[in-house]
């Protein structure tokens, strides 16, 4: 252990803390729009939105629970959280499907905002799925240091569409549109991903999920608009729509 490392404050050094801050990003950055209009928002929206933010919660109360006197209950929570974890994907499934259908012009053609986005979530869903079932066999194996990290995968995932409101609502000026929120959203996790990289092999624990989420955003960021542009693409998110 580095003297950086015993110098810092014991809460600074555990995963419940980290996993609260994006707890916390995420609720501030959704209350314009969600939260605080919630008696507004559609059904559907609702229960995506709720079992998004409580797995995030869950994280945090998992992280805190296996280095508590309660850690017994970190493993049947963590095993009784997947119905949780369903209702996050197949609802989010429904949320991208219902997105491209309010998103489409005259002629039935999608913005290419919504073809954007479309290829972002369920990228991000499809990643989220295979962190969460890596992160149950870690456990498994009793792997936890390869656990940690993929529970915090999966938290670090939803934290997109999170980045991209507190951009829009928070700098206006700065990120006047959705288009540009989900670049800053983007380059702000490559960001994060790499300093969780650079900080694992700095303390020579280095474990593949955050090089995998690194190199997962920094592909969002290059080919976003190449295969938003293409038809193959654009056929696959009408079809999607249709279904």
């Amino acid at each position: 252990m580095t003297k950086s490392i015993k110098l810092s404050p014991n809460w600074i050094q555990q995963w419940w803390f980290w996993l609260a801050v994006i707890f916390i990003v995420t609720f501030l950055s959704f209350w314009p729009s969600f939260f605080s209009a919630i008696v507004n928002v559609e059904t559907y929206i609702i229960i995506h939105g709720i079992s998004a933010i409580s797995w995030m919660l869950i994280t945090v109360l998992q992280a805190w629970l296996i280095n508590s006197k309660w850690r017994k209950y970190h493993g049947p929570l963590g095993y009784a959280s997947l119905a949780l974890a369903l209702i996050l994907v197949l609802s989010g499934l429904h949320v991208i499907q219902t997105m491209l259908l309010k998103d489409h012009s005259v002629d039935g053609s999608h913005p290419l905002l919504a073809i954007k986005f479309f290829y972002v979530d369920i990228t991000g869903l499809i990643l989220f799925c295979a962190f969460l079932f890596l992160a149950i066999r870690a456990a498994r194996k009793r792997d936890i240091a390869l656990h940690q990290r993929m529970i915090t995968g999966t938290a670090i995932i939803p934290l997109e569409a999170a980045l991209e409101r507190t951009f829009v609502y928070g700098t206006p000026q700065l990120v006047p549109n959705f288009n540009i929120a989900l670049y800053a959203s983007t380059i702000t996790l490559i960001m994060i991903t790499a300093v969780l990289v650079v900080t694992d092999l700095w303390h020579k624990r280095s474990r593949w999920p955050f090089v995998a989420l690194l190199v997962y955003y920094v592909i969002m960021l290059l080919t976003t608009d190449f295969v938003a542009n293409a038809a193959w693409f654009q056929t696959l998110a009408a079809f999607y729509a249709s279904l």
